[in-house]
C-alpha cells in the first residue's frame, strides 16, 4: 500500500513539474508528453511481476524514446540559456549552454526507475579498486585530451565555472550516464548473463560494445578525438563494471567535462 502511494506521490510530482514548465514555454509539449511516455514504461519495465516478453519489448521501445526525448527541439523553440562564452572581438559567441529540462528529467527519471539492486552472484570489485579509477581516469583522460586535440591554458571565470558545473551535472552527466549504464550497459551485462556464466564474457563485452556506442554518439567531431572519446567512454563504462554504482561514472564525467571546460580550451578546436 506504501509502495502505491509513493508511486502515485512521485507521478503526479513527475506531471505537475512537466505541466509547470510547458506553460512557461521551457519545455515543448511534445517532448513533456514523450517525458511521461517514458517513466510509464520504465515503471512497468522495473515491475518483477510483469511479463518478461512484454517487458523486453516494451524496454526496446523505451531506449529510442528516451533519446528522441532528450535531443529532439521543436523548430523555433529554445530551452532557457544558463551561461554564454562571448568570442573573439567582433567574432560570434563560441559557446552557449541551454537548460534542457528534457534530458534532466529523462536523466533523472531514469535514475528513480531503473536503479536495480545487485542481482545474486554479479561481479562487484572491492571498493578500492572502483574509487583507484575514480581518482585516476579523469587524469588521465584529460592528459591524453591534451597534447590529442591541441588543448592549451584557457581558464574560465568563477562564475563561468559554477554555472557550467550545474548544467553538466544536472543536464549532461546524469542523463547520459543513466542511458549509457541503465539502458545499454545493464541490460546487455544481463542478457549475456542469461547465455554464459563467464564472468569476463558477462562484464567485459558490454563495456566494449557500449563504448563503442558512445564514441559513435560523440563521432561528429572526428579524427583524433575519436581515441579520446573512446579512452573516456571505456573508463566510464568500466568504473560502472567494477562498482555497479552509477554514481563513480556520474563523477568521473562530471571532472572530465569540468576540467576542461574551466581551465583548457573550450569548446573543442576543429581536429582533423
Amino acid at each position: 500500500m506504501l509502495n502505491i502511494f509513493s508511486e502515485k506521490i512521485t507521478a503526479g510530482f513527475l506531471v505537475a513539474t512537466v505541466a509547470a514548465l510547458v506553460l512557461l514555454q521551457w519545455l515543448p509539449l511534445v517532448n513533456g508528453i514523450g517525458l511521461l511516455g517514458v517513466a510509464g514504461l520504465a515503471g512497468f519495465v522495473r515491475k518483477d511481476s510483469a511479463n518478461r516478453k512484454l517487458k523486453a519489448i516494451l524496454f526496446l521501445l523505451m531506449v529510442p524514446l528516451v533519446f528522441w526525448v532528450a535531443t529532439f527541439r521543436s523548430e523555433g523553440f529554445n530551452y532557457p540559456l544558463l551561461l554564454s562564452l562571448p568570442g573573439a572581438e567582433g567574432q560570434l559567441t563560441r559557446y552557449e549552454l541551454f537548460v534542457n529540462f528534457a534530458k534532466a528529467l529523462v536523466g533523472f527519471t531514469l535514475l528513480y526507475l531503473l536503479w536495480q539492486k545487485l542481482r545474486e552472484g554479479e561481479f562487484v570489485a572491492r571498493s578500492r579498486y572502483s574509487f583507484l579509477v575514480a581518482l585516476l581516469a579523469p587524469v588521465l583522460i584529460i592528459a591524453v585530451a591534451i597534447p590529442v586535440l591541441g588543448l592549451y591554458l584557457q581558464p574560465k571565470t568563477i562564475e563561468q565555472m559554477v554555472l557550467f558545473g550545474l548544467g553538466n551535472l544536472l543536464i549532461v552527466c546524469v542523463a547520459e550516464e543513466a542511458f549509457f549504464r541503465f539502458l545499454l550497459q545493464q541490460p546487455l551485462r544481463n542478457a549475456i548473463a542469461g547465455m554464459t556464466a563467464n564472468r569476463g564474457v558477462q562484464e567485459l563485452i558490454p563495456l566494449l560494445l557500449v563504448t563503442a556506442i558512445f564514441v559513435a554518439i560523440h563521432s561528429g567531431i572526428g579524427g583524433a578525438a575519436i581515441w579520446v572519446y573512446a579512452l573516456a567512454g571505456f573508463l566510464y563504462g568500466l568504473s560502472y563494471t567494477l562498482s555497479k554504482n552509477i554514481c563513480y561514472p556520474i563523477m568521473i564525467h562530471f571532472f572530465v567535462n569540468q576540467i576542461h571546460f574551466s581551465f583548457l580550451t573550450y569548446p573543442l578546436p576543429a581536429v582533423g
